[in-house]
């Protein structure tokens, strides 16, 4: 069955955006394989979900099709004290009809990613 393998993200500043994904998710940069092009695979329980290429791309992520990429959270209060400790933009909802909640968290470059959670009950 099909699932979703990785997220590809173009960024300017690497250092920056691994800072990001470290803070907010807990990824670990790990090998990447020797591509002509530089970049960087970021990995969460020992896969690459994340891949960094980096690009001369004069402004951030213009807004358009791609909105954003969502994580499973499954805790929730850390998380939330590693956004507030980076100084990230974020805003939670509750999904409607659910047990779940969202969190937008806004990183470098216009970058936006989701992470769900179970709300106590």
């Amino acid at each position: 069955m099909p699932r979703l393998d990785h997220v590809t993200i173009e960024t300017r500043d690497a250092p920056r955006m691994i800072d990001f994904f470290k803070t907010v998710l807990g990824v670990e940069e790990g090998y990447r394989p020797p591509f002509p092009s530089p970049g960087h695979w970021l990995y969460l329980d020992d896969r690459p979900v994340i891949h960094l290429s980096l690009t001369s791309r004069s402004t951030d992520f213009p807004p358009g099709i791609f909105n954003h990429v969502a994580f499973s959270l499954y805790e929730f209060g850390p998380a939330l004290e590693r956004i507030k400790a980076g100084g990230y933009r974020y805003e939670y909802y509750d999904i409607p009809d659910t047990d779940l909640g969202q969190v937008f968290v806004y990183g470098p470059e216009g970058v936006k990613i989701e992470l769900q959670y179970k709300r106590p009950a």
